[in-house]
């Protein structure tokens, strides 16, 4: 707390709303602190009293000098500084000044504390679900550039025809990643720290994450295509390619619901989760599973896509390599879980 108050009224409205009020320095002590020590005393002093407005910028570039991500709330001229300096500066909307609304980069409408925290909720939450779509999708756009590549090097025809990849491109890809925007918010998101600014935002997890949902479906149908293929050399070889192409298509779509599922989080499981908790996400799964059943089961959509029909070991195949190629990345998550809680039930 850094006010202009009498230090007695600062430590009776910290004691209110659970500040340390073990300490207070008035704006008088801390300019005859040099900046060393000032950042010392920041670190078990939390009220500041009778400060000036150069008090409240000094403070502010100290802690943001100390690594701290600062927030300045305020609402008169004298806090105009402070809320400029600040990595976001918060005014309030009702008794603001016109100066510290034009410094601040929020305005709270309602000059309710507590609004800030539903805005921090909600931003956390929106930056999340960003990262989630924009890492599912590119690791759908690596995945289909990279399963062409070995029926080139092998030279044999590729795994989808042009309609099918519109037809992906248009209905999996671009409708799946919006459904992270319904994507509710995960356990313990106020708990953790706020994000460095200086960190990019394709990080080297991200990176990770992309690279190994990509791996998983470049496995899947590359498996499925291939075996295909390979497996049917008796058929003439019209037949033969339809129904390799047709085993790819249906594998990159049960695949795509599998690995979006399994994206919803980089660290919790998705029994946690809970499999309904993204309605959006599951009506789109539902829509695209049976899209695809309709699509393999009826004659002109057959025609239309170049697919063709496929039977019950062909089905299990798709569902089963593709529930493997993607789900290990579940697997992973469940076991990493629990070896954190015994780790952390061995240290207690």
């Amino acid at each position: 707390m850094i006010t202009g108050d009498h230090p007695e009224t600062a430590k009776a409205v910290a004691t209110q709303i659970g500040i340390s009020a073990t300490r207070v320095l008035t704006g008088r002590e801390t300019t005859s602190m040099t900046d060393d020590e000032l950042r010392k005393a920041l670190k078990d002093t939390f009220i500041f009293a009778r400060a000036t407005p150069e008090d409240k910028l000094r403070l502010v570039r100290l802690l943001r000098e100390s690594g701290e991500i600062v927030a300045v709330t305020g609402d008169g001229v004298n806090d105009a500084p402070a809320l400029k300096q600040a990595h976001i500066g918060v005014a309030m909307g009702i008794r603001g000044t016109d100066l510290a609304k034009e410094a601040a980069d929020m305005i709270l409408a309602d000059d309710n504390f507590a609004t800030i925290v539903t805005a921090v909720r909600e931003g956390r939450k929106l930056f999340s679900n960003l990262k989630k779509g924009v890492r599912y999708y590119l690791a759908c756009k690596i995945a289909v550039v990279s399963i062409f590549l070995l029926p080139i090097l092998l030279g044999i025809p590729l795994p989808f025809d042009p309609i099918q990849l519109i037809v992906l491109e248009l209905f999996m890809d671009l409708a799946a990643s919006a459904t992270f925007v319904a994507e509710p918010e995960e356990q313990g998101i106020m708990s953790k720290p706020p994000i460095d600014p200086k960190e990019k935002f394709m990080n080297r997890t991200m990176l990770i994450n992309i690279a190994l949902g990509a791996l998983s479906l470049f496995a899947a149908v590359s498996a499925t295509y291939l075996f295909t293929w390979f497996g049917n050399s008796n058929l003439e070889s019209a037949s033969r390619l339809t129904m390799s192409q047709t085993v790819a298509f249906a594998t990159w779509m049960v695949g795509h619901i599998f690995l979006a599922f399994n994206f919803r989080s980089e660290k919790e499981p998705l029994f946690k989760l809970g499999l309904l908790s993204n309605k959006i996400m599951v009506f789109w799964a539902l829509l695209a599973g049976f899209t695809l059943l309709v699509g393999t089961s009826l004659p002109f959509v057959n025609q239309s896509l170049r697919i063709t029909t496929l039977n019950l070991e062909a089905w299990i195949l798709v569902v089963g390599v593709a529930f493997v190629a993607t789900f290990w990345l579940e697997l992973k998550k469940i076991v990493s879980s629990d070896v954190k809680r015994l780790g952390l039930n061995f240290l207690t």
